[in-house]
């Protein structure tokens, strides 16, 4: 009993071209549409640090730089020059060491960053970088 032979199925197919004809007005539309953020730069020449490649992080020795670009262990004053000797005769006595870098806000980068290249000379692997919390 065969009632249906005479009727051919068609082939399913699909047709994209519909589908690329609505991509292409929906990207034209979004580009038409997109507002563009304009980027600005700020022109600037850091300062040079002997490790700069070495990463550094965490807490409890302290040592502050003063506004005037003066570095203070505790009480005690500093020179740059001692500051690094300083630091890896205090990474001997303890390997594990941590160090908290405090700096006034008005002082100069480049004493910031000289501190943290001594850090980074005596080899210390936890620094940490103290500030307030900005206001609201």
């Amino acid at each position: 009993m065969r009632l249906r032979s005479s009727r051919v199925r068609r082939k399913a197919e699909v047709n994209i071209v519909p589908m690329v004809d609505v991509l292409t007005v929906l990207i034209f539309f979004f580009l038409l549409t997109m507002q563009f953020k304009e980027i600005y730069a700020v022109d600037i020449t850091p300062p040079t640090m002997k490790t700069a490649d070495q990463t550094v992080r965490n807490k409890p020795i302290s040592l502050a730089v003063g506004a005037d670009g003066t570095y203070y262990m505790g009480e005690e004053k500093i020179p740059l020059e001692k500051l690094a000797d300083k630091l890896k005769s205090l990474s001997k006595e303890n390997p594990d060491m941590s160090l908290v870098l405090l700096a006034d806000k008005d002082v100069p980068f480049h004493h910031v960053t000289s501190a943290v290249d001594a850090v980074k000379i005596a080899k210390i692997k936890k620094l940490s970088l103290q500030t307030n919390k900005a206001g609201k």
